[in-house]
């Protein structure tokens, strides 16, 4: 049954992007559910390139891949689908900013109990991804959000996530 996914979804242009080299992002609301969502596929210089097939196995493998990893402070997949011959995957929207844009970039200085109770919600989130096989390879502020209104982080953008087989030696450029 083919299906017009977009028909059920109003789309808003990127609020800011929050995607890596490999996707872009943008914000959406579902028609009926009322529901506020975050859709990444692939960018366009990626979409030009003549390995495309190849990043479109990438990107279905990242959103397989993630939505393994179940934890609060793991942004969550919720949907998958194919239109125009473009993968997208839908994830939960998390208002707030990233902790590069909310404290890297104005250069306020965090607590240490505040950056030390950041760091053990991000870590318990990369227990999960490492115990689903998986490494993240890029958590830097960028891809850490801090849900607004709370002191609650969520790790996003699995763009270069990689599987690792554990006891297995890699180097960087292995993996």
């Amino acid at each position: 049954v083919s299906r017009n996914n977009f028909a059920e979804w109003k789309i808003y242009h990127p609020p800011g992007n929050r995607g890596g080299g490999f996707g872009v992002t943008f914000k959406a609301t579902h028609h009926y559910l009322g529901q506020e969502v975050v859709m990444k596929t692939i960018n366009e210089r990626l979409r030009q390139h003549p390995d495309f097939p190849k990043f479109q196995r990438q990107f279905q493998d990242e959103a397989r891949r993630l939505a393994t990893c179940i934890h609060p402070h793991i942004v969550r997949v919720s949907d998958f689908f194919e239109e125009d011959n473009l993968p997208y995957m839908v994830m939960e929207y998390i208002p707030g900013d990233t902790l590069g844009a909310a404290f890297v970039l104005p250069g306020i200085p965090l607590q240490e109990a505040t950056a030390i109770h950041y760091i053990r919600q991000i870590g318990a989130a990369l227990q999960i991804v490492h115990q689903n096989g998986l490494l993240h390879r890029d958590v830097k502020p960028d891809n850490i959000i801090l849900r607004q209104g709370t002191q609650e982080v969520v790790l996003i953008d699995f763009g270069i996530a990689r599987e690792f087989n554990n006891g297995a030696r890699q180097t960087h450029t292995g993996l």
